[in-house]
């Protein structure tokens, strides 16, 4: 059993991200504090950060849609020990137009050898070592109803002592409206892990403590778009990757007449929370009737002992084990209407085994359909309903496969885990890897990105992401407190960029010229966007030019429309 940790060790020890600072050169005769943006390299502990920035960095410029998110980091030198550094933001302003913006520092964890700032939490100050460069977060959410313009305002940083300091921030919001994140359409499926909230709030799993700890983090989720409730049918379904168990939502439990029955109390009570509280609906994903270790853990009330069934495929046992089980759990997800919504899971299976399962559900559990992420695509690709390859064989899933695919009503997505090496969402990933894959998405017509963990917590990750052999940070994106990081808002940036270009796809029935106009923003983002572009390290650059190739066709179809 993992231990337990009965408060958060980030109020316990407020500076253990300062942990051994390593000093900094700073320009000679600058003050004691100095502000300017960041730049997409991680603000990062012994890193010699540029502050002697251009002019054309003298202030954080940012453009966004009404209903978009528009954030951007910021970094700070200390030359002197600040104690108490604190920083601020105005409201933006626009005449009699105001947007409320919010910053925070970014807290330091260990990757590796490396203090990364990817922490971002609500606290607006923190301490400074001498020769110690913070970051600091910024962000507005613009209302749907905001007046499109350009927006003024500031951010400052003091500390006692020191001579505060101040830098402009610049948001021109454009005259296009993003949805809710309800009614986005990118299939978002980062896995979610209850055990984790669990362990490291130290609450019964399943009790009202711990849905209260949980809403916060799910809505969070739910708010970038999100689509697929996390469920698990058995024990442990990926042999114990995770420091937290995994264990079944489901409980099996053979009588001493012998026949096995299952209890779905726990199952029930996560998808009424994620499903009615959270506003997550589209996709109820299961795992697994092929887990790494083909075993099933049941309670023998003969014995009074946890056992396990064997269930392979190549075997009579697979469907004497899956079959009663199906029956009697799609007749209870028919009870509950969920039957429809409810997905079979798969994790990286050879086909015989997917086709055996298939075979079994479709006997067994007419209305469930299968999910399941591969590492390429193969001849049973164009039969799963749900189905997502790594990236670096997505490429083999476009074209064609994928036309046929979306004519049929199915969904194609892509996923990254502890490969690639980039693009990725890693602890110490440029933040513009992170944005990199929401675009990809866009750009090759899939329908979402799949990630195998959205909080799958370490011991302590606001120490340091490491785990085991697993690259730094790719347990996670979020973090304990409900506090997001650097990676998880770039990636959500990209979910609102792939939510604008299918936006603007939509308005080429307006017209020829219309037409004509997305044909060609089309195909630069699909210049851009491939596999074999995707290993280089041009990861900044290809973002800033999609986003220019984004507003410079809103701004086509906008002046066409007018005439």
């Amino acid at each position: 059993m993992a231990p337990l940790f009965a408060q958060d060790l980030a109020a316990r020890h407020p500076l253990y991200d300062a942990a051994t600072p390593r000093k900094v050169q700073t320009a000679a005769g600058a003050t004691a504090l100095k502000i300017a943006p960041a730049t997409e390299q991680r603000v990062v502990v012994g890193q010699n950060y540029p502050f002697e920035a251009p002019p054309s960095a003298a202030s954080l410029v940012l453009r966004g849609w009404r209903g978009e998110r528009c954030s951007g980091q910021v970094a700070i030198a200390v030359n002197g020990a600040a104690p108490g550094l604190k920083v601020t933001c105005t409201t933006l302003r626009q005449g009699a137009h105001e947007l409320p913006a919010e910053v925070s520092m970014v807290r330091y964890t260990q990757a590796g050898k490396m203090l990364v700032a990817d922490v971002i939490g609500s606290e607006n100050r923190c301490e400074a070592p001498a020769g110690m460069h913070r970051a600091a977060w910024f962000m507005v959410n613009v209302p749907q109803n905001a007046a499109p313009g350009l927006y003024k305002g500031c951010i400052s940083a003091e500390a006692p002592g020191c001579e505060p300091v101040s830098m402009d921030v610049e948001l021109w919001v454009e005259d296009a409206v993003l949805p809710e994140p309800s009614d986005w359409k990118i299939h978002l499926d980062l896995w979610q892990h209850p055990q984790a909230v669990a362990r490291w709030h130290d609450v019964e799993p399943w009790s009202p403590a711990h849905f209260e700890l949980m809403r916060p983090l799910m809505k969070r989720l739910a708010e970038a778009g999100q689509k697929c409730i996390t469920c698990t049918l058995i024990d442990e379904a990926w042999n114990g990757q995770t420091y937290d168990t995994f264990p079944s939502m489901v409980r099996w439990v053979c009588g001493k007449d012998g026949v096995m029955r299952y209890d779905y109390s726990a199952l029930d009570a996560w998808i009424h929370f994620m499903h009615d509280e959270i506003g997550i609906r589209e996709q109820i994903s299961c795992y697994s009737m092929l887990p790494w270790h083909l075993k099933v853990l049941y309670y023998d009330e003969a014995t009074g002992q946890e056992l396990y069934l064997k269930a392979d495929p190549a075997t009579p046992a697979f469907a004497e084990v899956w079959a009663p089980f199906l029956r009697d759990f799609h007749r209870h997800m028919e009870e509950k209407g969920w039957a429809a919504k409810t997905c079979i899971a798969i994790d990286e299976r050879p086909d015989r085994m997917v086709r055996e399962a298939m075979r079994l559900v479709k006997e067994n559990a007419p209305s469930f359909r299968i999910a399941s992420a591969v590492d390429k695509p193969s001849a049973l690709t164009r039969e799963v309903y749900n189905i997502s390859p790594v990236l670096t064989h997505a490429g083999s899933a476009l074209g064609p496969l994928l036309r046929e695919r979306k004519a049929a009503g199915k969904i194609t997505t892509f996923y990254v885990c502890l490969h690639p090496a980039t693009p990725n969402t890693f602890t110490a990933s440029v933040p513009a890897e992170a944005e990199w894959l929401g675009f990809f998405a866009a750009a090759n017509n899939l329908d979402g990105f799949l990630r195998w963990a959205y909080n799958s917590w370490n011991r302590n990750p606001l120490e340091c992401t490491d785990f085991v052999h697993w690259p730094s940070g790719d347990c996670f994106v979020v973090y304990p407190g409900n506090r997001s990081s650097v990676r998880f808002e770039r990636l959500r940036d990209g979910l609102e960029e792939f939510e604008k270009i299918n936006l603007l796809r939509a308005r080429a029935a307006e017209s020829a010229g219309a037409a004509a106009i997305v044909e060609s923003m089309n195909a630069r983002l699909a210049a851009i966007f491939t596999v074999e572009r995707s290993k280089k390290p041009q990861h900044v650059q290809d973002i800033a030019a999609a986003r220019s190739i984004v507003s410079e066709t809103l701004q086509a179809l906008d002046a066409l429309r007018k005439g």
